[in-house]
């Protein structure tokens, strides 16, 4: 019974190890040619499709940040954000303390108001 104990827990830490989640995936290109920058995202924050785009985080719920590359200015850009459901609304703001000098704040909220994760894009133009 005591050698099948290290054997149990040698293999119990495998499978946590094999559990854990993987990491993200290189986002798909974007090849827009009338967009600086575009992102699309998902409501836990992964990248999915980007272009001039370097990371972005899940703040907090409904709150995310979206790290634009240095070779594009925001200052004199416009930027768009769509959110996939009808019924939420979101509002961005660029630059934010929380996320930066060259980064899109992205907020989603329902129409009550209250801050929701939600699959969004943005494109700044």
């Amino acid at each position: 019974m005591r050698r099948s104990v290290p054997v149990v827990l040698a293999a119990a830490a495998l499978t946590g190890w094999a559990a854990a989640p993987a990491a993200a995936s290189d986002p798909t290109p974007i090849t827009s040619p009338y967009v600086q920058a575009a992102a699309e995202v998902t409501a836990g924050g992964v990248l999915k499709r980007a272009k001039n785009v370097a990371w972005v985080r899940r703040v907090n719920t409904g709150r995310y940040c979206v790290h634009i590359d240095d070779q594009v200015n925001l200052a004199f850009s416009v930027v768009q954000v769509e959110l996939p459901n009808s019924n939420r609304r979101s509002f961005s703001t660029t630059p934010n303390p929380v996320c930066g000098t060259n980064a899109v704040t992205v907020y989603a909220y329902d129409l009550n108001g209250s801050y929701v994760d939600n699959a969004f894009t943005v494109a700044v133009l």
